[in-house]
C-alpha cells in the first residue's frame, strides 16, 4: 500500500511540475505578445526562410539580420532537413542563438509532414509560440500578423477547414492599419523558375482563390512564403505575394532569377510599408 501511495504521490509532483511548467512558458509568451503590441510609431521586422541543410549561410544571415536590430523575426518554414529529428532541432536553436528577439516560425513540409508519424507532435514540443503553435496571430503596434500551416496533416497545401474558418474570424475582428499574412506554400509559382510550380497552393485553385478572396476582402497588404528556394515578388489584386526561400537550403535557379541568399527587412511607419530584400553580401537587390 505505501509502494502505491509513493507511485501515485511521485506521479501527481511529475503532473504539478509539468502544469507549472506550461503555466511559465505561457506567461513568457504573452509578455513577449505583450511588448509587441504597446510598440508605438515605426518598426521594422525580418522575413527570411528555407534555412535546411544550410547552415553557414543561415548563421550570417541570422547575423546580419540581427545588426538591424528589427522588433522581431519571422521565418517562412524549413527549419530543419528532416521532419520529426530532434537532433536537426537542436542544431537550429543552437544556431538561432544570436536571435535576441521574439523569433516566430511557419510550419515547413521538412518541419512536419503528413507522412511521418509524429512529425507534427514533435514539431509542438519544441517551438514556444502562441495559440496552438501551428497556427496563430500576433499584433506589433498598428499591425496584425498571421502565421498559418499549409503542411497539417489532413490539408496539406491547403488553407481549409476549422483553420480557414478561425483566420476569417480573426482577420474580420481586426481593426489594424496593417495586415501580414505568412505560411510555408505559395500561392502563386511560376513554372521554369522553381521546382514547385502547380504544386504549391495552386495545386488546389479553388481553396487557393478562397483563401485569396479571403486576403482581398480584409486588406491583407502582403502575403509572405518560402518553399520555392528563391526570391520572387508579384502583384496579385493589389496584393503583394512574396517568395523568400534564400535562407540557406540548396538554391533553385540563378542568380539573376532570385536565386540568391537572402532576408528581407520591412519598415512599417505608420500608414506606410516599405522593403528592402538583402542578399548576404549585405546588397540590396530589391525594394518594394
Amino acid at each position: 500500500m505505501m509502494k502505491k501511495r509513493t507511485y501515485i504521490a511521485a506521479l501527481l509532483a511529475v503532473i504539478l511540475s509539468i502544469s507549472v511548467s506550461f503555466a511559465a512558458q505561457d506567461q513568457q509568451i504573452q509578455q513577449k505578445l505583450a511588448v509587441l503590441e504597446a510598440i508605438q510609431g515605426k518598426f521594422t521586422f525580418i522575413v527570411l526562410g528555407d534555412n535546411r541543410s544550410g547552415d553557414d549561410i543561415y548563421r550570417k544571415l541570422v547575423s546580419q539580420a540581427m545588426a538591424r536590430t528589427p522588433a522581431f523575426i519571422v521565418n517562412t518554414g524549413d527549419l530543419i532537413a528532416t521532419p520529426g529529428n530532434k537532433e536537426d532541432w537542436a542544431k537550429f536553436w543552437e544556431m538561432s542563438k544570436p536571435i535576441s528577439v521574439s523569433y516566430f516560425l511557419t510550419v515547413g513540409n521538412h518541419d512536419a509532414h503528413p507522412k511521418v508519424l509524429g512529425s507534427e507532435k514533435i514539431y509542438k514540443e519544441q517551438v514556444d509560440l502562441p495559440g496552438n503553435e501551428l497556427y496563430y496571430s500576433f499584433v506589433a503596434g498598428n499591425s496584425l500578423f498571421v502565421v498559418l500551416d499549409s503542411c497539417l496533416d489532413d490539408q496539406g497545401k491547403k488553407i481549409t477547414g476549422e483553420q480557414y474558418t478561425w483566420l476569417e474570424n480573426v482577420l474580420a475582428s481586426s481593426d489594424k492599419k496593417h495586415k501580414f499574412a505568412f505560411l510555408h506554400h505559395p500561392l502563386y509559382t511560376e513554372p521554369g523558375k522553381g521546382h514547385h510550380a502547380g504544386d504549391s497552393l495552386d495545386k488546389h485553385p479553388v481553396e487557393r482563390d478562397r483563401l485569396e478572396a479571403l486576403f482581398i476582402k480584409y486588406k491583407v497588404e502582403a502575403v509572405f512564403a518560402g518553399h520555392e528556394h528563391l526570391y520572387q515578388r508579384k502583384t496579385v489584386d493589389n496584393i503583394m505575394h512574396v517568395i523568400t526561400g534564400g535562407g540557406g537550403a540548396p538554391l533553385y535557379t540563378k542568380d539573376e532569377a532570385g536565386g540568391f541568399n537572402h532576408y528581407i527587412l520591412v519598415t512599417v511607419d505608420g500608414y506606410t510599408t516599405s522593403a528592402e530584400v538583402i542578399d548576404i553580401n549585405g546588397k540590396v537587390r530589391d525594394r518594394f
